[in-house]
């Protein structure tokens, strides 16, 4: 599987300023070919194709003199990344692709002739090789390499290898995982774990630098120091949610066999208003996400329960389904059996329930070592056929 290490890069004035360049470059390969991709579409009705506008480099070239200083197989990549946009676009999992800023994280790729060396790396047309952090020695197949520029002015190594999977110990544990706002999530086994709120905690500090920002002549001296201000502090508040979700993910996936958790709609959660902010701040998509890739890196299990299954509605006793629960009712009796439920325990016992009828039911026997999910093939002991 493919699999990306970061190291921290740290260049003299003259890397900097080189690496700038190439970024800058292929940002404006990448919006140039955007903006002649939408004037021919409006006029006429042209659609997007790759090998037609990968043809457009040398013109380009011709047009403008100065995208001669850049690596051409970047400039490449550029054109790479806006097919995938569209593609994207037209399978309905993005938005219409967007103009690059360069106030945002902007990188740039390196798919050829770069070279590692030690704590050091080699890349096209730039004569001195960039120093970076190596904390950890780099396993598998090097692919490609990326380098990344953050807002506040941060320059990372992206190192991408084909890596063979580190199955772990096999064991018999199986867990259901229900994501929330009281908690960030609470499992079959009756934990619950607390919700960090980053960005809520953060959030009084960011308002108090931007009241300031608004107050600034933009393009100033103190604009700037202000802008990067800012910038700094979003991005501890991403780190500290990406260590806490890395962490979190890596536990679970590295205490059971099998997880289970439902598929969810943030794209429609987040509309609304009272709630969006802290959806967006607990990160459930990417959390799940890190479950995802690491249950295959791992030889783990993942199970995604339907988005439409009741499972907070549902008495995990009886059976029973009340349709009038509402959101802020966190405990529930249940008026069949007269069980009391807490709302978030319940939900995990009929995931897992759900989970394992589902797992059972396509493999036609009890075997948590075999999930059914699309790209990802794991024997089953038990004799049962191996599906995707």
């Amino acid at each position: 599987m493919h699999y990306v290490y970061r190291f921290r890069l740290y260049l003299n004035r003259e890397q900097e300023e080189f690496i700038n360049i190439q970024i800058g470059h292929c940002r404006f390969v990448y919006n140039k070919l955007l903006e002649i991709a939408k004037r021919n579409y409006e006029q006429e009705g042209k659609k997007w194709n790759y090998y037609e506008y990968k043809k457009l480099l040398p013109k380009l070239k011709e047009e403008f003199p100065f995208l001669k200083e850049a690596n051409s197989q970047s400039m490449q990549e550029a054109v790479k990344w806006l097919d995938r946009a569209f593609k994207n676009f037209f399978k309905g999992l993005s938005g219409f692709p967007k103009f690059k800023s360069k106030k945002k994280i902007n990188s740039v790729s390196i798919p050829q002739h770069f070279k590692i060396e030690g704590n050091k790396v080699r890349i096209p047309k730039l004569k001195t090789p960039i120093r970076f952090i190596k904390h950890r020695e780099i396993e598998g197949k090097i692919r490609s390499i990326s380098i990344t520029k953050t807002p506040t002015g941060k320059f990372y190594l992206n190192v991408l290898v084909k890596r063979e999977k580190e199955p772990l110990p096999k064991t018999e544990k199986v867990v259901a995982v229900d994501v929330g706002l009281t908690h960030f999530c609470t499992l079959s086994t009756g934990e619950k774990i607390e919700n960090p709120k980053h960005l809520i905690k953060t959030e009084r500090r960011i308002k108090k630098l931007q009241k300031q920002l608004s107050r600034k002549k933009k393009g100033s001296k103190r604009f700037k120091i202000l802008v990067k201000r800012i910038a700094k502090l979003h991005e501890k508040v991403r780190n500290q949610r990406n260590d806490f979700l890395h962490k979190l993910s890596k536990h679970i996936i590295g205490d059971n066999q099998a997880v289970i958790v439902e598929e969810l709609n943030v794209k429609g959660l987040v509309k609304n208003s009272n709630l969006s902010k802290h959806i967006a701040d607990a990160s459930w998509r990417r959390f799940i996400q890190f479950l995802e890739y690491k249950a295959k890196l791992y030889g783990r299990v993942l199970i995604k329960v339907d988005t439409f299954y009741p499972s907070s509605k549902l008495c995990s006793v009886c059976g029973f389904k009340k349709g009038d629960l509402k959101l802020s009712d966190r405990e529930w009796e249940c008026p069949r059996c007269g069980i009391k439920h807490d709302r978030d325990y319940n939900a995990t016992l009929n995931l897992l329930k759900e989970g394992l009828t589902r797992l059972k039911r396509v493999v036609g026997v009890d075997c948590p070592e075999l999930m059914p999910v699309e790209g990802v093939t794991i024997p089953c002991e038990a004799g049962s056929p191996s599906i995707y």
